[in-house]
């Protein structure tokens, strides 16, 4: 399914004029509460009620962690790679396809972008292996493994081909860059918790966050949101964005450089490998995601977000301080965990 704004436009161009709706487009949904051309509040309830359809009638869900998050995690993998494994790991990546990476090889850290960056190819085929909800209940209740394609099934396809001794090397490549994001996807809460239908947060729209890199056709949700929480923060008493995602000719070049290395590092600190055994003794991906269900019931969803209202709901600071520190111990488990998976195929 495409589907076209175009009547959503034409509904919010005959409230203001064409030219406050265009920057509001430009800017993200913050602007419908700052800009002084929307000021009546039935102005508000319609273009509110219009955004709130958009999102309902996008066909594609939204990434998780977003392309620094990914790369976030196969960076804390990197650091936890034994020699034989990081030699066989960046084997495997040389060959990725770089059409859509500007033509640049990818190295291990920065596959983990891969299939994020593969979306912008006609047919993208896997859209549906990056999640797998279970409803929303106020005591996390009802968490369940459905019936595949999903998350789960993915990883465990991408981990049978990794095991198998007589996959193809282009089969093992794509297994590798399948497992690296799989495995970040399924520690995002959002990608395991859907309330109301709202496909991960999706149809929960947000307002008090002015985002840097909003994609195409994207509105400020809560979905999007904790595809970057580990990058927003409270400060000065609002939310601010406290570092940039890298752009396509800014990505590491090798392992450890740049805003990656970096953050990565900080995260690492603040949630170190030894304080987690209790966590990394959980080796099953299925658990993996039951975590993160749990957390998607109890810590994501702000109150008052029930998206069945269409209401907008706006983030406070105290919320991104806890979402930033929540989601900066996913990231990290999930690179401990990467790399034990890994390890354990390549560096017996």
């Amino acid at each position: 399914m495409v589907f076209s704004p175009g009547p959503i436009f034409a509904v919010a161009d005959s409230l203001r004029g064409k030219a406050a709706w265009r920057g509001i487009k430009g800017r993200g949904l913050w602007a419908v509460f700052f800009s002084n051309t929307m000021k009546s509040s039935h102005s508000l309830f319609v273009l509110r009620t219009a955004l709130a359809l958009y999102l309902a009638a996008m066909a594609v869900r939204a990434f998780a962690w977003d392309p620094a998050g990914h790369m976030l995690v196969d960076q804390i993998a990197w650091n936890h790679l034994k020699p034989a494994a990081r030699e066989r790991v960046s084997e495997l990546v040389k060959t990725l396809e770089t059409t859509y990476n500007e033509g640049q090889d990818y190295n291990f850290v920065t596959a983990g972008a891969w299939m994020d960056d593969m979306r912008a190819k006609k047919g993208y085929a896997w859209a549906k292996l990056h999640y797998m909800d279970s409803p929303w209940t106020a005591d996390a209740s009802k968490f369940a493994v459905s019936e595949p394609p999903h998350v789960l099934g993915a990883i465990g396809d991408s981990l049978k081909t990794l095991r198998d001794p007589a996959a193809k090397p282009e089969e093992a490549t794509l297994a590798l860059a399948m497992l690296t994001h799989f495995v970040g996807d399924v520690h995002q809460p959002l990608h395991c918790t859907d309330r109301n239908n709202d496909r991960g947060g999706n149809g929960v729209l947000i307002a008090g966050v002015v985002f840097s890199d909003l994609r195409p056709k994207t509105v400020a949700n809560l979905h999007t949101y904790w595809d970057k929480a580990f990058r927003f923060d409270a400060a000065d008493g609002r939310i601010a964005e406290v570092w940039l995602a890298p752009a396509l000719p800014e990505r590491p070049k090798v392992a450890g450089e740049g805003v990656i290395g970096a953050e990565a590092a900080k995260i690492e600190a603040q949630f170190p490998r030894e304080k987690a055994a209790a966590a990394l003794a959980k080796t099953a991906p299925e658990d993996w995601a039951k975590e993160s269900y749990v957390l998607g019931c109890t810590v994501v969803y702000p109150a008052n977000s029930d998206a069945a209202d269409h209401a907008v709901v706006p983030l406070t600071v105290e919320y991104a301080a806890r979402a930033r520190s929540v989601a900066n111990e996913r990231v990290a488990l999930a690179g401990y965990r990467l790399a034990d998976v890994l390890n354990g195929i390549f560096a017996k």
